[in-house]
């Protein structure tokens, strides 16, 4: 009799279990999600050497000497050409400037459009120029695009005052 009653119990407290576990994977998940990563340091690229740099033009040759009968040496071609001095290297502590990148400030994304446009709509309500993008099946609910990374952490910080969880997305 007390095996009838234990099967039920049993199986409850497996849903119970199963249930916490999924809202827990769900809930790390979202934070991987929301937590912005460090970029990856991208190797300088040289820039593709013309034929003017590999080899060089040939001088023109005085006329010919009479004095001087010796018959000129042929350059040496097994020389590796020589490779452009690299352009000044930014200090570790001050990132350059990147032309074209824009810096937006992401207040969430969402799957469902009506919700990210729930959310812009609040945001706009508050003061905030938000607006809503498209990247792959989620929708993000963007304020802002700053050409300096600064002017984007000043409204990241704004944003974050008011209540919301941000992050920077170049």
């Amino acid at each position: 009799m007390t095996t009838m009653r234990l099967q039920p119990l049993v199986a409850v407290l497996a849903l119970v279990g199963l249930f916490a576990i999924s809202v827990l994977v769900g809930y790390v998940g979202g934070q991987a999600f929301l937590t912005p990563s460090a970029p990856t340091p991208r190797p300088a690229r040289s820039a593709p050497a013309s034929p003017e740099t590999i080899t060089p033009a040939p001088a023109p040759s005085p006329p010919p000497d009479a004095s001087s009968r010796s018959t000129p040496k042929p350059p040496d071609t097994t020389a590796p050409p020589e490779e452009p001095a690299a352009g000044p290297a930014t200090p570790p502590g001050k990132p350059g400037r990147e032309t074209g990148v824009l810096y937006r400030v992401q207040v969430g994304a969402y799957i469902s459009r009506e919700n990210a446009e729930a959310r812009a709509a609040k945001l706009r309500e508050e003061g905030f120029d938000a607006y809503v993008t498209q990247s792959g099946t989620l929708y993000k609910v963007q304020v802002g695009a700053f050409a300096i990374r600064e002017n984007a952490e000043r409204l990241a910080a704004q944003l974050k005052a008011a209540g919301y969880e941000v992050l920077i997305a170049p």
